[in-house]
């Protein structure tokens, strides 16, 4: 009797958990041109691979994904100040916009983004929405990104960080910069693809934002911003416009379902009200929130409004499990309430509505038969037992990047027994602190 051939097989999954709502034991996948072409109980019939995984007492699960990222925020990680700032307005002004933003180089770019992406896959991270914010190094940013993250192997949605700061002229250059790079990448079946992105209100003029706008709506690629990480920006705003943040973007016709706001730290009841008829999506960044005294989002109050939020490491700690955590705990304790924010929840928002959020939800976010094999798969290293009724909780709880041993992207098989096997790590490493060493030379 001959055997069914696929591209890529997963059996004995001990434990495959496909969405929130779906935990199985003894399950087969089988993969054929970079799609889940089966996923359930094993065949009566043989079914072989030319790539197979024995996942044996394993937990098979969706890649997670990151719907706002700093790639090259790695370069920053322990870099040396004097005098911390106490603010938002501060951390940016006197810290990242003169000390990384614009002193970042294409070479300093393509290090950290292929170390973040090594981060990012070695915790199960099979897809990345992210924001390069380099003033200084526009034309032609967006193209090192993209051959850092084709080199990995990992999904992204790139764009970068237009802005009046620093002149019009310089802003002009990051819209071109979007467009060129979002005509160049429509098709959603390519592991890149485009995203405008503006930076926020107080960087921005009306005149610009509806120029992003403008082109969005004719060449589609949906719009990428920040919105209320600091109490700044609702100042400034109520201040100079005499109006809040999002009633401004809603007066001059800026929102829509494909707009992605981060942060939303500051955002009012009303502006939730506003955001929701526009069906915009939110990512929210717990760990980094907290990093830059922004302080904590009314998540519960997007998801009771039923907006769709998703999660994003900002590019502070790239784990996203670590984010999952954060996620779950910190809105307990804010609210002095341990029922929000359970655990199914979160997954999800680390899942199927970051998928939502960027604007992929019909290629990722789950396991589901026609939708892209981006899979990870974790050794059970929990302590306790793991089983169908606790399986999400013990993931987002107690669950840890560590414990990711493969990672399936777009039907490929890029790490294998915890060793990447698109590029040599140990080499990634190496040139990101080489770089880092080059970003901070005369900073302290």
């Amino acid at each position: 009797m001959g055997y069914f051939m696929h591209d890529l097989v997963i059996k004995n999954a001990s434990l495959l958990i496909a969405n929130k709502d779906m935990v199985q034991r003894n399950a087969f996948i089988a993969v054929d041109e970079g799609k889940i072409t089966f996923l359930g109980k094993a065949p009566d019939f043989k079914e072989k691979g030319d790539i197979e995984i024995d996942a044996s007492g394993k937990i098979v699960m969706p890649g997670l994904i990151n719907s706002h990222c700093h790639m090259y925020g790695v370069l920053s990680h322990g870099m040396p100040i004097e005098n911390a700032p106490s603010s938002f307005i501060g951390f940016i002004e006197d810290f990242w916009w003169p000390f990384v933003e614009d002193r970042l180089t294409k070479e300093l770019i393509y290090a950290a983004s292929k170390m973040s992406c090594v981060e990012m896959i070695k915790t199960g991270t099979t897809c990345v929405a992210d924001i390069l914010e380099a003033p200084n190094a526009i034309p032609g940013a967006l193209a090192v990104e993209e051959k850092a993250t084709r080199e990995i192997g990992i999904r992204s949605t790139l764009s970068f960080e237009a802005s009046e700061r620093k002149s019009i002229e310089n802003s002009e250059l990051g819209i071109k910069e979007n467009l060129e790079f979002v005509k160049a990448h429509k098709s959603q079946e390519d592991l890149v693809r485009g995203m405008f992105c503006v930076h926020t209100s107080f960087t921005c003029s009306k005149e610009m934002l509806l120029k992003v706008r403008k082109l969005a709506n004719e060449f589609g690629g949906g719009i990428h911003l920040h919105l209320e990480e600091g109490a700044y920006e609702t100042m400034h705003s109520i201040v100079h416009r005499r109006k809040l943040p999002v009633e401004f973007y809603d007066e001059i016709g800026f929102l829509g379902p494909d707009v992605l706001v981060s942060q939303c730290v500051h955002t009012t009841p009303r502006e939730i009200e506003i955001l929701k008829r526009h069906d915009a999506k939110i990512s929210h960044m717990p760990l980094s929130n907290c990093e830059v005294g922004g302080g904590i989002a009314p998540v519960t109050s997007f998801l009771n409004a039923g907006l769709n939020v998703g999660l994003g490491t900002d590019g502070y700690i790239n784990d996203m499990f670590e984010v999952m955590r954060a996620a779950f705990l910190i809105h307990k304790g804010n609210l002095q309430d341990a029922s929000v924010m359970p655990a199914d929840v979160v997954f999800d928002m680390a899942t199927r509505k970051n998928a939502r959020s960027i604007g992929l939800e019909r290629l990722v976010g789950e396991l589901a038969v026609n939708k892209k094999a981006d899979i990870i798969i974790l050794d059970n290293a929990f302590p306790t037992p793991v089983n169908e009724k606790n399986a999400l909780a013990q993931i987002v709880t107690f669950g840890d990047g560590s414990m990711v041993n493969s990672v399936i992207i777009d039907g490929k098989l890029v790490m294998k027994d915890r060793k990447i096997l698109t590029v040599d790590e140990e080499d990634c490493r190496e040139k990101c602190k080489s770089a880092a060493e080059e970003l901070w030379r005369g900073i302290a």
